[in-house]
């Protein structure tokens, strides 16, 4: 009777155990309207900047324990918008971003540390065209208000990398290789 009872007892502190666990991590939901997710890229020596006005995704955040957190982001990248219209026009191409045949970008990343007070890194993976890469991302997570934030960051990716800029484009010369990420994520903590 009294081994029953304490199988009972371990199995009900296991089960409370993982119900606080879990119970840490946070649901976060991105607002769109007042999120941002831009790029800049250096053609001749000047910048050609662009934005990508629609994104969604999936945030799941542990303060304790940042090994069980993790962001999946979906870019629409119909959604492209940039400095001017010619610049558009060539970015959609099937020799750049090809959105007809590649309409989603992703950022998935469940490798967080944090590196001072309110600064962090994000090591995960981002899909471009159907080519993946690893991705580390910089930034800063504060609460603005009860159960909001805003994150801030930025990372330097190489279009090559992913295909993007192909043919007569595929040079660096012209258009450099690197281009700069920077975003801005307000998200909502679901209840």
């Amino acid at each position: 009777m009294k081994i029953n009872s304490l199988r009972l007892l371990v199995g009900l502190l296991f089960a409370l155990t993982a119900t606080f666990i879990h119970a840490a991590v946070s649901e976060w939901e991105i607002i769109p309207d007042e999120s941002k997710l831009r790029f800049t890229a250096t053609q001749n020596n000047a910048p050609a900047s662009g934005e990508f006005k629609k994104f969604s995704g999936n945030i799941l955040i542990d303060p304790e324990n940042y090994k069980a957190s993790s962001v999946t982001i979906f870019v629409d990248m119909t959604s492209l918008s940039a400095s001017y219209s010619d610049l558009k026009d060539t970015l959609i191409t099937s020799d750049w971003f090809n959105i007809k045949l590649f309409p989603t970008a992703e950022f998935k990343s469940s490798n967080f540390n944090k590196t001072s007070d309110k600064t962090y890194e994000a090591n995960g993976t981002l899909t471009i065209r159907d080519k993946s890469a690893p991705v580390k991302l910089v930034f800063t997570a504060n609460e603005v208000s009860p159960g909001t934030a805003l994150v801030e960051g930025e990372t330097t990716i190489k279009r090559s990398t992913f295909g993007v800029g192909q043919g007569e484009w595929a040079s660096t010369e012209e258009i450099k290789d690197e281009v700069k990420v920077t975003f801005k994520i307000v998200a909502k903590k679901k209840s």
